[in-house]
């Protein structure tokens, strides 16, 4: 088997595990699972809303590295896998902000600086 096989089999088997958890999750239908997706669903427009208004993608990958126990030296580098939750909190976290924002703004126009 070549190195090209093992990331073929390890890609679907990753791929099937997701299928496998997204199917699972789909037919919770508790309070939180269903309040979730709302707010999932609420982050998704938001995201458009700012996109459409003009506002910068910067996102780049989240490096992490493994280090060795003993040495602390750095023995592996990955990259951190964004998932759908990572931009659901940062949709709420940049709301917050801005709203934070437009209230101080409101109350000491002269002394606000906003960017």
């Amino acid at each position: 088997m070549t190195s090209m096989d093992n990331f073929r089999s390890i890609f679907i088997a990753i791929n099937v595990k997701d299928l496998i958890l997204i199917k699972f999750y789909r037919r919770l239908q508790d309070d939180l699972t269903k309040g979730l997706r709302v707010l999932n669903e609420l982050a998704k427009k938001l995201r458009a809303r700012r996109m459409e208004g003009g506002a910068l993608t910067l996102a780049s990958p989240e490096v992490r590295f493994k280090l060795d126990f003993d040495s602390q030296d750095p023995v592996d580098v990955e990259m951190k896998e964004l998932r759908e939750t990572n931009a659901l909190v940062e949709e709420f976290m940049l709301l917050a902000n801005i709203s934070v924002a437009k209230k101080i703004y409101t109350k000491f126009t002269a002394s606000s600086l906003l960017r």
